[in-house]
């Protein structure tokens, strides 16, 4: 080997250790920093300081690991999604042993009746059957608002993912286009591929997706229920938002539909095209979780009214005269409405504050006049009818015969069960998607192993320099001859 080719070759060594501590020194740097993979030099060509030989640095990845820790995200923010709506109307029924909560109103109301047969006459009695009513209603109707109001935050909510997901689209096709050019002219584009690779995991995190690779670097992005979202161009998503949502409106006709370029797209069941993450978490909520839940306090409600209404219960009222409880001053449909749990009220006769009379809980509602006061029979049909086993008339909860105690508890019960089996999904998730994400995809970096590549890059490095100096000496020592 010549002189020449001797000095090359060393001072090419030069310059790969000196690159190769560099990327050791930007592995060790950004250790922590999210998304960062570890990075690392391969050689292509004949040899180091052969023409032809060239230098590129790669990204550490493991496409397959990538995928499942996407699909783990994915799975956990659709289901924590679904988790915070089960928390939300659970905690709202409340505890059977708390305070105010839907089986302490219910127990309340039927003890008012109980201390008011006792003494018919006591005002006192009166206005609290009166007061228990009143809150047990609020408490229905708050549980109905609060159905109505996570169904219109899913609607917003959707919105908003539409247009994030919109815009990250278009900045992956940005970050491809910079990517294919930077690779094209042997430039290292890693550091493009992290920031692409944050933001594919953001949009997996909506829309479960699957990577599929082009040519210099780019690549497409399908979703896990088939659509293509990114190919050389990003796909258009389109969604319009409505306010208010009430009970009774529903989807594809009176709510949007998830649209891709112009065409509907399934959001819930087989076919969806955007199965999993939580955009499709939002449709549910939206379109199916909460009018479920609609229908079975609907069937709660529909069940305190249809009591109260029984033509042995109170004989004075006259035929379609509501009840102690009624819709919205009425009586109840033969198929209410979606959404009578919000427009459930206490009748107005009954209330002072409306203009009603107090006797009429003692007297019947129809009463011409208030009686004597010493007649407890209509107080005790009504602790009755609140005991009383029946099936509800709904089918919004279990057909099964109970109070309306019992049916309040079969309520909590499903509710409940489905929150406690939520938690345990998203905990599962978490331990997984935890897991798979302190790994980095197989790109995770070592810094005791960072710090071993540093000393054997020194060495090379002080090997190469020890070569250069060894041809200086003698073409020194060949030009003194």
């Amino acid at each position: 080997m010549s002189l020449s080719s001797s000095l090359n070759i060393a001072v090419a060594g030069l310059d790969l250790s000196s690159r190769r501590a560099d990327v050791v020194a930007r592995n060790v740097a950004n250790a922590d920093r999210a998304g960062y993979a570890r990075r690392s030099i391969d050689m292509g060509g004949p040899g180091v300081g052969v023409p032809g030989s060239f230098v590129t640095i790669s990204r550490d990845s493991d496409p397959r690991l990538v995928l499942m820790r996407r699909e783990a995200q994915s799975r956990q923010a659709g289901e924590e999604v679904l988790q915070s709506f089960y928390a939300r109307l659970d905690s709202g029924i409340g505890d059977p042993d708390q305070s105010g909560s839907l089986s302490d109103q219910i127990a309340r109301l039927d003890a008012a009746f109980v201390t008011a047969a006792a003494d018919p006459r006591s005002v006192v009695g009166m206005t609290e059957i009166a007061n228990a009513a009143t809150d047990l209603v609020a408490l229905i109707n708050t549980l109905d608002d609060i159905i109505q109001d996570e169904r219109q935050s899913a609607d917003t909510d959707i919105g908003r993912v539409v247009a994030q997901l919109n815009s990250d689209l278009a900045d992956v096709a940005r970050l491809n286009t910079d990517i294919r050019r930077l690779s094209s002219g042997g430039n290292d584009a890693a550091d493009l591929q992290d920031q692409r690779a944050l933001l594919i995991d953001r949009i997996s995190a909506q829309v479960p997706v699957r990577e599929l690779a082009r040519d210099d670097g780019a690549v497409a992005i399908v979703s896990k229920g088939g659509l293509l979202l990114l190919d050389g161009r990003p796909a258009t998503l389109g969604f319009d938002t409505r306010a208010p949502i009430t009970a009774e409106k529903s989807a594809p006709t009176q709510l949007s539909g998830l649209r891709v370029n112009g065409r509907d797209v399934g959001t819930t069941g087989t076919p969806s095209g955007i199965p999993g993450g939580a955009l499709e978490a939002l449709f549910k909520i939206r379109d199916d979780v909460a009018p479920q839940a609609t229908s079975r306090l609907d069937g709660l409600a529909a069940d305190l009214i249809e009591r109260f209404e029984a033509a042995d219960v109170d004989t004075t009222r006259m035929i379609g005269d509501a009840g102690l409880f009624t819709d919205r001053g009425t009586v109840i449909a033969a198929v209410p409405d979606p959404g009578l749990a919000g427009r459930l009220e206490v009748n107005e006769r009954i209330l002072p504050d409306a203009g009603g009379d107090l006797w009429r809980l003692r007297d019947g509602l129809g009463a011409i006049a208030e009686g004597t006061g010493v007649d407890a029979s209509l107080i005790l049909r009504y602790g009755a009818t609140l005991s009383k086993q029946a099936q509800p008339s709904s089918g919004g909860l279990p057909g099964i015969t109970a109070s309306l105690a019992g049916h309040a508890a079969s309520l909590k019960s499903i509710v409940s069960s489905e929150r406690l089996a939520m938690d345990d999904r998203v905990a599962f998730s978490m331990i997984s998607t935890e897991g798979l994400a302190a790994g980095r995809d197989g790109g995770q970096v070592d810094i005791d192993t960072e710090m071993r590549r540093l000393v054997e890059i020194e060495q090379a490095y002080a090997a190469n320099a020890r070569i250069v100096q060894a041809v200086s000496d003698m073409m020194n020592r060949l030009t003194e001859i």
